[in-house]
């Protein structure tokens, strides 16, 4: 056998080593970006279900804020309304003052309410 046989035999031979050595490369790279994966599944499970929490509290919290904001001004409303209802309350008891003979207790409250024009009595009975 010649040398240039025996070289391009070589030569046949090693190019089926360097794809085998090309493709084993590529199998252990494959198998341990597969292993890689396989270990950090839980963590990024983990990470997901946290920023799905997170989302939900800041969610909640938007919501809560909202809620503040509108009770906050249900009660200056309802704060202004008793206001001037005692207001309205006070002027009518002095414009129309309770007479003498008027008994302290529910007595004076039913005499205090017919004479602002309620006719109903407090403990709901008629007397």
């Amino acid at each position: 056998m010649s040398i240039t046989a025996r070289l391009s035999a070589v030569w046949a031979a090693s190019q089926y080593l360097i794809i085998l050595a090309v493709l084993l490369a590529l199998s252990v790279a494959v198998n341990f970006w597969q292993l890689k994966r396989a270990w950090t599944a839980p963590l990024r499970a983990e990470v997901a279900a946290e920023r799905d929490a997170t989302k939900k509290a800041e969610q909640l919290a938007e919501s809560t804020q909202d809620r503040e904001r509108r009770l906050a001004a249900a009660i200056d409303i309802a704060t202004g309304q008793l206001s001037q209802a005692g207001t309205q309350y006070g002027r009518a008891m002095r414009e129309r003052p309770l007479e003498a003979h008027c008994a302290p207790g529910p007595t004076r409250i039913d005499a205090t309410n017919a004479a602002l024009g309620s006719t109903k009595p407090v403990d709901g009975e008629s007397r």
